[in-house]
């Protein structure tokens, strides 16, 4: 990528950062915390102030057939809910972003990198 490139990513990201936005609660919790797998309890789950998207990740091991899930904010508001399905190692999982209060308790389980980040953890973890 050039410097013209660099630039433009530059002062997207800052007019990105100046958008105003209204603050929503995400629920929040990691691949490490068995609470956070399905079926979720939101009964005194932690959640997390966000000025984005919700988002939730769930990945399952085809070898050892371990799943986990991760539920979180993202700093970017989304334009619109939705789900994206990705495989990496032999871990396959789902992501879903969304933009309502709370809004990642049930999703079914999108940017690929996320799916590959988690996929990269779970793998490190399980093994």
């Amino acid at each position: 990528m050039g410097p013209l490139g660099i630039k433009f990513l530059v002062i997207l990201g800052v007019l990105i950062g100046l958008e105003q936005v209204n603050a929503i609660n995400c629920y929040n919790c990691g691949v490490l915390d068995s609470t956070c797998n399905d079926p979720f309890k939101t009964s005194g789950a932690p959640t997390v102030s966000c000025t984005g998207s919700c988002y939730k990740v769930k990945a399952k091991d085809s070898s050892s057939n371990v799943q986990a899930a991760m539920r979180g904010c993202l700093t970017t508001s989304l334009a619109e809910d939705k789900c994206q399905d990705s495989s990496y190692g032999g871990i396959t999982g789902t992501v879903c972003y969304c933009g309502g209060n709370l809004c990642n308790n049930a999703l079914p389980v999108g940017s690929s990198i996320i799916v590959i980040a988690a996929a990269m953890i779970v793998n490190v973890v399980l093994r």
